[in-house]
């Protein structure tokens, strides 16, 4: 079973463990995410953060419980309204409620409150063995977390736990001890228990706030990065405390801290293929791809075809006469006279295929595509657009990344200017084209098999990209725009997310994901390697390219632009 039939059946079953604990009959859980009504219900608990394939059964059924718990006892719009804006201490008021609707299982369902126990004690292994405890941050948050556990199930901490958060516990027992009081006195009341909860949590957010806002969004970083924290959310939370506060939508615009900028655009790079590496190297890599190619036994002819269907328009190509049907022929009328018996006295229009249509595939660069994955997109990519050659369509072929790991240029721009707050995008971005619109396949060849050397491979800033690809996409004369974006993720840029608000290359990647169907002069698709990217894109596909290229996987622009086709499929 591959990995990706793997995740979705586990998910699958995560959704019908929530859906019959929290009687929520839309409850859906995907890409580690909770939905109900099809919105991501946003969670920030560290404990409910795992990795679906690499975790135990166990520990799956104790998030799934837990989350169904969660639905069960909390009101989701009354929380948001009180959630604090401040980063950690909202991160601690999520995990007072979550804490509090998991003690509140009843006694009859043993078995609910053994695989949260399970779950936690996993977690609680997990934080030891990965460092969690050895980050300040991260140290202050399991603390606080065990204590306030401790309380609810009336039970002493095991002695490894205690000796593990030892200082910290002296530090804060004199306080939060009142209100850690009152929390286990009222967490049968949700409204009741939020006031001593939201104390709490800023309390613990001015502690943390000592540390200074750059190490906190350092150690945020790295405790996400190790599966100890949920992953960044597609949406801000704020969002949902806006509607929830009457359905208001934040202003960004008034908010600069939050609107998408950039730093410093002078390092930034566009250039073709044919530059990153020499001739020699890329006739080689030419010559590996070819022989790869030939391995998958496709017929390209016969997919151009099926392509010309999927993507051509019927045009007048002048009349086919001697036809005993259609339109009379006034110059063969003369015949019934002479041959009474003559019937083809009638001509057809014909029509001949025509494909004005111009399509882009817009292919991610970053590290992450070096797990193999980017030979498969390498060989996938140069057959459909040989495909498309020969149906008529025009294509494009443009890839994205970043000039240097964590920053480059701009980043040292940035602290030689003091390191002034939220300074927006801070890595140098590098566009490539590896085939233009006006090349022909055979003339950018060698230059698409750059593409199978990801030594240039690097961080990925999605959104400016997709922007760069609309852009080149609109100044084409076809009468039909079509852009394929492929990627293995969201968008990436460690400079970047340390020192800005959370989620803000997400963000700007749904803004402009949304602007371009809105705008609707471009179809825009996606193609997830390995991820389902439905949660960027309205109409999208997941491809699982870890083994052998499979004749699905062939069909893919087929089932992204087929006639009603709404493009959430998972290949399996």
């Amino acid at each position: 079973m591959n990995e990706q039939v793997r995740r979705r059946r586990i998910e699958r079953h995560c959704a019908a463990t929530i859906r019959a604990i929290s009687a929520h009959s839309q409850a859906e859980y995907r890409q580690q995410q909770l939905f109900l009504q099809g919105r991501a219900v946003r969670l920030h608990v560290p404990h409910l953060a795992f990795d679906i394939l690499a975790d135990s059964i166990e520990r799956c059924r104790g998030v799934a419980d837990a989350l169904a718990l969660r639905l069960t006892h909390s009101d989701r719009q009354w929380h948001h309204r009180l959630m604090p804006s401040e980063a950690i201490a909202g991160l601690v008021f999520d995990i007072l409620e979550q804490l509090r609707t998991e003690s509140l299982v009843s006694e009859p369902l043993r078995g609910i409150k053994s695989n949260l126990d399970r779950s936690f004690d996993h977690w609680c292994r997990q934080c030891q063995d990965n460092g969690l405890i050895e980050n300040e941050l991260g140290l202050l948050i399991y603390s606080v977390t065990q204590l306030v556990r401790a309380r609810f199930n009336n039970r002493a901490l095991g002695e490894e736990v205690e000796t593990s958060i030892e200082s910290v516990r002296f530090r804060l027992a004199p306080i939060i001890g009142h209100d850690l009081a009152l929390l286990g006195k009222l967490r049968g009341d949700q409204a009741k228990f939020a006031k001593p909860a939201l104390r709490l949590a800023e309390t613990i957010g001015r502690i943390a706030g000592l540390m200074g806002s750059e190490l906190i969004h350092r150690h945020l970083a790295a405790l996400r990065s190790q599966n100890l924290l949920p992953p960044a959310a597609q949406q801000d939370d704020r969002y949902v405390r806006a509607e929830a506060a009457g359905g208001a939508r934040i202003d960004q615009e008034n908010n600069p801290a939050r609107d998408y900028h950039v730093y410093c655009g002078d390092f930034d790079k566009q250039v073709m293929a044919s530059a990153l590496y020499r001739q020699q190297q890329r006739h080689a890599l030419r010559i590996k791809l070819d022989q790869m190619i030939a391995a998958q036994a496709i017929s390209i002819p016969g997919l151009a075809r099926r392509l010309q269907q999927l993507f051509a328009i019927k045009q007048y190509a002048g009349w086919r006469d001697g036809e005993e049907q259609g339109y009379i022929d006034g110059r063969r009328l003369s015949q019934i006279v002479s041959r009474p018996g003559y019937r083809r006295i009638f001509k057809q229009q014909k029509q001949a295929p025509c494909c004005d249509t111009a399509l882009t595939f817009l292919i991610d660069n970053s590290g992450s595509m070096k797990r193999q994955r980017f030979e498969a997109v390498t060989i996938l990519v140069d057959i459909f657009c040989r495909a498309l050659e020969l149906a008529g369509v025009t294509t494009e072929i443009l890839g994205f990344t970043t000039r240097g790991w964590a920053g480059g240029e701009s980043i040292k721009a940035w602290r030689s200017a003091g390191s002034p707050d939220w300074p927006g995008r801070l890595n140098d971005r590098l566009h490539i084209v590896y085939k233009d619109s006006t090349s022909s396949w055979r003339r950018s060849r060698n230059a698409i098999s750059s593409l199978m050397n990801p030594t240039h491979f690097r961080e990925g800033l999605d959104g400016e990209a997709l922007q760069w690809a609309s852009q080149r996409l609109r100044s084409r004369v076809e009468s039909r725009k079509c852009l394929v974006m492929i990627s293995d993720g969201a968008p990436m840029d460690s400079a970047t997310c340390n020192y800005n608000s959370p989620y803000f290359l997400e963000r700007h990647l749904q803004n402009v994901v949304n602007s371009i169907e809105r705008a609707g002069d471009i179809e825009l698709k996606a193609i997830g390697i390995g991820l389902d990217m439905e949660a960027f894109f309205s109409q999208a596909i997941t491809l699982d390219l870890t083994g052998t290229l499979t004749n699905r996987a062939f069909k893919a622009l087929e089932l992204l632009f087929s006639p009603g086709s709404s493009g959430r499929r998972t290949d399996r």
